[in-house]
């Protein structure tokens, strides 16, 4: 027997169509096209509603596609009516995929969440240099555009330390060299009192040659991880900052509890530490109550903290927020100028700062080789190219 597995969304989703695959191959199945599979797994997101039809678009074409059996699991799934395909897993039962192989229809719980736990790990990775470790579930925070709590639930499950360090040191052992430590809010994780903040200092404690990279985290939680980053050589210099927006009317709507100040705050405090510390960040465009000026103060932000990459979706009214309930001044032309115009921001902003980094010394780690060329990402998480015989997984010090 032969499975497929087409992973959209969130590190999360791709740490756990890793679980997925590992659940299955432990059954006697191979990894294979979609074309030859007997079971292809689409493992959904719905954090926006373009997310939402980008799943269901996939699963459609594997069905038109493929005599396999189609799996369609996860968050879209719990968000209001999917198409009938052979198979409908939730986010619960999609873990437990082995136990409902040779059924038919949709079984998915709601409230799976409150008896959920984190106590699984993963053997192996799909990737052969990175590595994803997931080590929080759920989020309870109420942003108002949000609706993951209703996919992922609000009852905070943190993965024990003991589990973590035990999947690290297995993930360096086999050949891991970037471990990206994620979550579905990473910033709650807590186990029996251990933060965040120590089980980033556990994991970078373990031998080994590799390095540690954070997922999204919010800008008031990135600034009690500062001095992390003071002496720890494995941290990656680099954060990706859910910032949404610019604007502290907007903010306040939106349900964040910062302001655009903190997060400049915040951008200044690691860059006292490395002048070249690199944020990326996540960016709402066109959120109902988001005037023009509301817009520029944006702009303006992401300009002055001169981020290195900007993630930038418009905004997508889901069902179960407050913000679907809200009076949208903002239409659909609207909003494609302002994502059009902040990934027009994104690659003037990310030009300048590989213009920073012009006559340093850069550590890549090596993810693909083409002819005598080498590519991957240095510590701030820029892409190079470059002629090398360096083997995949390798560190590489080059002058750029």
């Amino acid at each position: 027997m032969k499975y497929h597995i087409y992973t959209l969304g969130c590190k999360f989703n791709q740490y756990e169509s890793a679980k997925i695959s590992e659940l299955l191959e432990s059954i006697g199945y191979e990894r294979t096209d979609f074309k030859d599979a007997d079971v292809v797994v689409v493992n959904s997101c719905a954090v926006t509603s373009e997310a939402k039809r980008q799943s269901l678009q996939m699963a459609r074409h594997f069905k038109r596609n493929s005599k396999a059996k189609i799996v369609l699991a996860g968050c879209a799934v719990h968000d209001g009516e999917v198409p009938d395909f052979d198979l409908v897993l939730g986010n619960g039962e999609k873990m437990r995929i082995i136990e409902y192989l040779d059924k038919i229809g949709k079984i998915e719980s709601p409230a799976y969440f409150l008896n959920d736990t984190m106590n699984y790990s993963i053997s192996k990775n799909l990737d052969r240099t990175r590595g994803f470790l997931s080590v929080e579930n759920g989020c309870n925070w109420g942003c108002t555009y949000c609706a993951v709590p209703h996919f992922r639930g609000t009852k905070i499950r943190s993965k024990s330390l003991s589990v973590v360090l035990d999947e690290v040191r297995h993930m360096v052992d086999s050949g891991i060299k970037e471990i990206v430590v994620s979550g579905i809010n990473v910033a709650l994780y807590d186990d029996n009192g251990l933060k965040l903040r120590d089980l980033l200092e556990a994991i970078s404690k373990v031998d080994g040659k590799f390095r540690v990279r954070l997922s999204s985290i919010d800008p008031l939680n990135a600034m009690t991880l500062e001095n992390l980053f003071e002496n720890d050589e494995k941290l990656c210099h680099h954060l990706h900052l859910s910032v949404q927006s610019g604007s502290d009317a907007v903010l306040r709507d939106m349900g964040r509890n910062y302001t655009a100040d903190d997060v400049m705050k915040t951008v200044q405090r690691f860059r006292s530490i490395d002048p070249l510390f690199a944020f990326s960040v996540d960016i709402i465009a066109g959120f109902p109550t988001e005037k023009n000026e509301d817009f520029d103060k944006t702009v303006e932000l992401l300009s002055n903290i001169d981020v290195m990459r900007i993630h930038a979706f418009p905004f997508s009214p889901k069902n179960e927020t407050k913000a679907s309930k809200m009076k949208n001044g903002v239409d659909d032309f609207t909003k494609k100028i302002r994502v059009k115009l902040l990934k027009s921001l994104s690659n003037h902003l990310e030009e300048k700062f590989r213009e920073k980094l012009t006559g340093s010394s850069q550590r890549i780690l090596v993810e693909e080789i083409k002819d005598e060329f080498r590519e991957g990402f240095n510590d701030y998480y820029l892409k190079y190219n470059f002629r090398s015989d360096a083997k995949v997984g390798d560190f590489v010090q080059i002058d750029v």
